[in-house]
């Protein structure tokens, strides 16, 4: 079996984003519709976006508010070309590792950190930090790929194949739990996608195929609404704990 170092960059995150592919494209804009809507964004509010990449999330944070946004991310490469194509936003767009942000306690209203926590090895030191630099009563969106998903052996499987690339999967009611205990108070959850999020391919075999893209995109959203347990990519609302002296 070849194996292939793994690399993320900004050509393959934009040819992903925006592919010609119905399901990447659902994906896609599910994506800017649920963090729209979970996060409830006000004008002015602070907001800190780890793992910007190369904007394709920033850009419905800035069009749904007058919102006083930070990018930060670990790729020289997709800050460089979010800087280059939003020269407005380049003095905001750090390059951190989620590990340890460069943040005061509290600086932010809002954070969303979603598709980055899965390749994080140790992602429970990114979890506390994503909550310490929140403000208490503050919101937090984040999003974890999900163990009890049908796709889950199978990508897991299928990665044995790259060397250098990290995609965890949880269980969300343990993660949910590692929320609580850190000082989060959950109010909201999400699926991203059943089926149609990963499509399989192997040779001519597509499943499910492109023909029938609109029929199982409109199923698949009813059915993560109401089954977001079993969503591939599980999405995680809470508001940090006031400390009772502050109340």
């Amino acid at each position: 079996m070849n194996q292939t170092n793994f690399e993320w960059t900004p050509e393959f995150w934009q040819g992903w984003r925006e592919s010609s592919n119905p399901y990447r494209q659902y994906k896609s804009e599910r994506d800017r519709r649920l963090v729209v809507e979970l996060l409830k964004l006000c004008n002015h509010d602070r907001v800190l976006e780890v793992g910007c990449g190369y904007g394709w999330i920033s850009q419905a944070l800035w069009d749904a508010a007058n919102v006083e946004w930070t990018g930060v991310d670990l790729s020289v490469e997709m800050i460089g070309r979010l800087r280059a194509a939003y020269p407005g936003r380049g003095s905001r767009t750090l390059l951190v590792d989620a590990h340890k942000l460069p943040f005061r306690d509290g600086e932010f209203d809002k954070v969303l950190c979603t598709g980055v926590l899965m390749h994080i090895s140790d992602n429970a030191t990114a979890v506390r930090e994503l909550i310490r630099v929140l403000r208490p009563g503050g919101r937090l969106l984040c999003s974890i790929n999900n163990a009890l998903s049908p796709f889950s052996l199978p990508v897991r499987a299928w990665n044995r194949r790259k060397t250098g690339f990290v995609q965890k999967f949880q269980i969300p009611r343990s993660f949910r739990r590692r929320l609580y205990q850190e000082g989060l108070q959950l109010d909201g959850m999400a699926g991203d996608g059943i089926i149609a999020t990963v499509p399989l391919a192997a040779g001519p075999f597509r499943f499910p195929p492109a023909s029938i893209s609109s029929f199982v995109c409109r199923w698949d959203e009813r059915a993560t609404d109401r089954f977001p347990w079993l969503a591939y990519e599980v999405w995680f609302r809470g508001v940090k704990a006031i400390p009772p002296c502050a109340s």
